[in-house]
This record gives structure tokens, sequence and C-alpha cells, in this order.
């Protein structure tokens, strides 16, 4: 077995939702210089994946496993190594119908103040969730990953940090060790059976409000501005 670096919660200007500067090669590509085996790319209900991306991982030494951060009743789930294409998931009782022993179901940010985040269903679903995440957005003051840490430790639930990078700032400031052969199905077994290590470090609270503005800045006033001077079937994106 290798310590394997991972983040298994990323976003890239392919995401639908958002507006981000760096494409999924470009991902691939800072991830390499960074050192990293396993990547997921987890653009909101949509999966980001195909056999040029895989196999241009590969080449860099990065696994790429399938992933989506998809809005299921209104909350945020990751879901890892799904069949997408065959699937159609609206509710968590059809997430149980998909869920196998090669597919990795995480909690993102389950008790942050987000209308996204599971909050009361992380514990009414606990049963589905094959792990926990902590996020990388939290300072020395200001950590809502504390709760989730706390249940999942006492309940034997495995916690995976990760980036849920939208800006590259928050790439690499928190990402997980799996312990694993470099394997799909291998990492994706070893994490489940907690075989995995949060390396993780605090954020000035100046870079959370930064990273909060240009949040707000892209995916609000831009998309308004955009929207109003742009027609309707344009595409827009900031690369």
């Amino acid at each position: 077995m290798e310590p394997l670096k991972a983040d298994l919660h990323i976003h890239t200007s392919e995401d639908p939702r958002d507006l981000i500067r760096y494409s999924a090669l470009e991902l691939i590509d800072m991830a390499h210089e960074a050192g990293f085996k396993v990547l997921s790319i987890t653009n909101h209900d949509t999966c980001t994946y195909s056999h040029y991306l895989r196999d241009y991982a590969k080449e860099r030494g990065i696994i790429l496993l399938p992933g989506m951060e998809a809005t299921i009743e209104g909350k945020h789930v990751l879901l890892i190594n799904f069949p997408f294409r065959e699937m159609t998931v609206s509710t968590f009782k059809d997430i149980y119908r998909y869920k196998s022993e090669n597919s990795l179901i995480i909690a993102p940010h389950p008790f942050y103040p987000s209308p996204v985040a599971l909050g009361r269903k992380f514990l009414k679903h606990f049963s589905l969730f094959d792990a926990a995440e902590w996020s990388h957005f939290f300072s020395k003051r200001i950590n809502f990953n504390l709760k989730m840490e706390r249940i999942a430790k006492r309940r034997g639930l495995p916690i995976v940090g990760t980036s849920d990078a939208h800006q590259r700032v928050q790439f690499n400031n928190t990402y997980s060790i799996v312990f694993s052969y470099p394997e799909k199905e291998a990492v994706i077994q070893s994490i489940k059976n907690g075989m995995v290590k949060v390396k993780t470090r605090p954020l000035k609270f100046s870079t959370l409000l930064e990273i909060n503005f240009k949040m707000f800045f892209r995916n609000q006033l831009i998309k308004r501005f955009d929207s109003f001077w742009l027609p309707k079937d344009a595409k827009v994106g900031l690369k």
C-alpha cells in the first residue's frame, strides 16, 4: 500500500452553476504539480469525466474518479464512481438503489450554515454515507467541521479532507492521505475502511472573506450582468 494524496471534492469551469477560472485539464495539471495521486471532479449536478480526462490524468500519475456534487431533496451529496449516464436520482431513496461496493457517498460540509448543507438529513440518512467531509473553509476561530467530526468519530464514520475548490487559493490547503494500492476500487475500499488521514490547516480570516467575496461577485453580480447584456444562447465563462 502507498500513501496517496487525494482530493474528492473539486469544481472546474465545466460546472454549470459556478463561474470558475480553471478547466478540468488545468486542474489535473495543478494537481500533478502538487503531488496528488487521486482526484474527483465533482461539479454540480453534472459529471465532468471522459476517457480523455481519465487518460490525461493517468499519464500524470493520477487516478481520476468520476464524481458529482448532486442536489438531492435540496441538499448536496457527493457521489463518487456511480454509473451517472445510466441513473436518475432526485431523492435519498434513489441513491440507496444505486449504492454499490465500488461507489462512494460523502456528506459534504454537513453542518455549514448553508441551505444546501445536509444538516439534520445527515443524521436521518446516516447509514447512506461512506464518509463525511472535513471542509477546507475554516479558521482558528470559525470551524463548522467540529460538529461533524464529533458525530463521525462517535459513530465510526471515516472523515476525508477536501478543498471544495472553486478558486485556486482554495486548492491544496486541505486534502486526504489514503493508504491504498494505486487502483480505483482499492482507493474506494480503503476510504470506506477508514484508511485515510486528513491533512489540513486553518485559513486566515481575511482569506475566508476574500473567498466569499469572489464567490458572491462571480456567481451573482457577473451572472446578472451577463444575463442582461448577452443574448440568451451566449456562453458565459471566465477563463
